[in-house]
């Protein structure tokens, strides 16, 4: 067992004492708040990460990956923002963690917000000018408190320590990280050093492709923060993505933050030959069955992904025109309804765009993201995105197990 530890927290005028299982360093702001705990051989582990207020999916997907009291559940960080029920996942959380005896959550950058609020930062009013989705926006609606230009900080801080304190408290005692002993659960990375705790807390939050980067922990680290998406460089993929020889697990499915993410739940099962990764994932799209195979004719694959979306017309098409992109070596096939010209000779993607033609067969079940292009619908398949021909999709009818039996004698 862990053993109990008082830490002092100051933010701001706000005192609380922490009573957790994590040890506290002083000095250097680095991962000052870890969880040790260590989890049966013969254990399932289900690790989802970046819920951002997706009440609805998040439940869908407890669901749909059968858990229950015995599971170790670990949330990965960023409960909130995006979203449009941060307020009901902290809720939910929050009950979990008190009901069921194996619920652990690490801290996100997106559930830090109310540090600032605390510390009053001035630079709150900005962000939260500019969001459409905020836990704060949803609590400040909750008591009936109107945001205007003129409102400071200090009149939040007093209303939020007013009627929201209890979740304000726990979500300030979240974890930096949760450690195991095979595996360390952190939302973003670990800097490359012989201590991994001495990685700058902020950075363990906010750290970027933590895939394309290494870290001396000798056991797997599994983050969220940075959609998998972003490493695609075949047939863009919303997957978790693992990497043996560097012990990382990335498992941000892009849910919210990209167009055609998900919702990603990672699973370790435990026995004592070792352990066996799978995952599962859902999403918001429409779900429809393949009535006809589809094998590309032309060889295209590659994304057009945040942050670059500057496009080099090279030669165009009747469906899709053939671009370059500065630092890429490879022809990339973008759909012409996502290329505009924003000035004569200056072209972008209007967004995040797979550019790969993907087979099918028919049964397949697809999910569709965009049917309103000429020629080509884009889907999900198995969490790979891509485009097939138009017109070879059915509304999904969900078969019995008496049809399902019938369809494989």
């Amino acid at each position: 067992m862990v053993p109990t530890r008082f830490f002092f927290l100051q933010s701001g005028h706000q005192e609380i004492y922490v009573k957790m299982g994590w040890r506290a360093r002083k000095g250097r702001p680095n991962v000052n708040k870890v969880n040790y705990i260590t989890i049966p051989r013969d254990a399932r582990i289900i690790v989802i990460s970046d819920i951002h207020g997706e009440l609805d999916l998040f439940k869908k997907l407890l669901d749909k990956v059968s858990f229950s009291r015995e599971d170790y559940l670990i949330l990965n960080g960023d409960l909130c923002e995006k979203g449009n029920n941060s307020t009901g996942v902290v809720r939910f959380v929050m009950e979990l963690t008190e009901s069921h005896p194996h619920v652990l959550v690490t801290e996100g950058n997106c559930d830090t917000l109310v540090e600032d609020v605390l510390e009053e930062n001035p630079k709150l009013m900005n962000y939260l000018h500019s969001r459409k989705h905020s836990i704060i926006h949803e609590w400040l609606q909750e008591i009936g408190f109107t945001l205007t230009e003129e409102t400071e900080v200090i009149e939040i801080k007093e209303q939020l320590n007013l009627h929201f304190a209890n979740e304000m408290e726990w979500l300030m005692k979240l974890p930096t990280a949760i450690e195991a002993d095979d595996y360390i659960f952190v939302h973003g990375g670990l800097e490359d050093r012989e201590d991994w705790m001495e990685t700058d807390r902020i950075t363990a939050i906010t750290m970027r492709a933590f895939l394309e980067k290494s870290h001396r922990a000798d056991k797997y680290v599994i983050v969220g923060h940075w959609p998998v998406v972003n490493y695609a460089t075949d047939i863009p993929s919303n997957n978790p993505i693992i990497d043996e020889t560097k012990k990382i697990i990335a498992i941000d499915g892009g849910n919210i933050i990209k167009r055609t993410g998900q919702l990603n739940a990672f699973i370790i099962d435990r026995t004592a030959e070792g352990d066996a990764f799978s995952h599962t994932y859902l999403d918001h799209f429409p779900v429809f069955e393949v009535k006809e195979d589809f094998q590309p004719q032309m060889v295209s694959a590659g994304s057009i992904s945040f942050p670059v979306y500057e496009l080099q017309p090279v030669q165009a098409s009747h469906h899709f025109t053939a671009c370059k992109q500065d630092g890429r070596e490879d022809i990339l096939f973008v759909k012409n309804e996502y290329i505009r010209e924003l000035e004569p000779g200056n072209f972008t993607a209007i967004s995040d765009v797979s550019c790969a033609h993907i087979s099918v067969k028919k049964g397949d079940i697809v999910s569709l993201i965009d049917d309103c292009c000429t020629g080509y619908d884009l889907i999900k398949k198995d969490g790979g995105v891509g485009w097939i021909k138009k017109g070879i999709l059915v509304e999904y009818q969900e078969k019995s197990v008496s049809e399902r039996l019938m369809l494989n004698m």
